[in-house]
């Protein structure tokens, strides 16, 4: 089976998207897990929750590799403000956006193979 990367959009930083992307960090796939999130939000999110893992910079030019256990590939996109949990910032409205255009981009471009959204306000 080739391996594929499968992007991963963390959904609104001030909800449970997160903490679900930060579970990841310990699953099994044959497959690379590419998130588009903010590096630092997801880093002060599992420091939160007490979740140790190893966020490392994507990159688009190497060959895509099995999921590593412990660890997260992170698609840098930063956000307009800092996220305060369960406290929704309009600021950081455009970069639930970004994220899902940077995924959608990226599939259909054929870089990424599948695409999974995290869970975003639509209030």
């Amino acid at each position: 089976m080739t391996c594929k990367r499968i992007v991963i959009t963390a959904g609104e930083p001030a909800g449970v998207g997160p903490d679900l992307v930060l579970a990841l960090a310990n699953s099994e796939s044959n497959h690379q897990l590419v998130v588009c999130a903010d590096k630092q939000m997801l880093a002060d999110r599992a420091k939160h929750l007490g979740i140790d893992v190893v966020l490392i910079d994507y990159d688009a030019d190497a060959q895509a590799q099995p999921h590593t256990k412990g660890t997260l590939i992170v698609d840098h996109i930063p956000m307009a403000a800092p996220a305060v949990i369960g406290e929704l910032n309009e600021a950081n409205g455009h970069y639930v956006l970004k994220t899902l255009e940077r995924a959608a981009q990226g599939c259909l471009s054929d870089e990424f193979g599948a695409i999974v959204t995290g869970p975003v306000h639509k209030g």
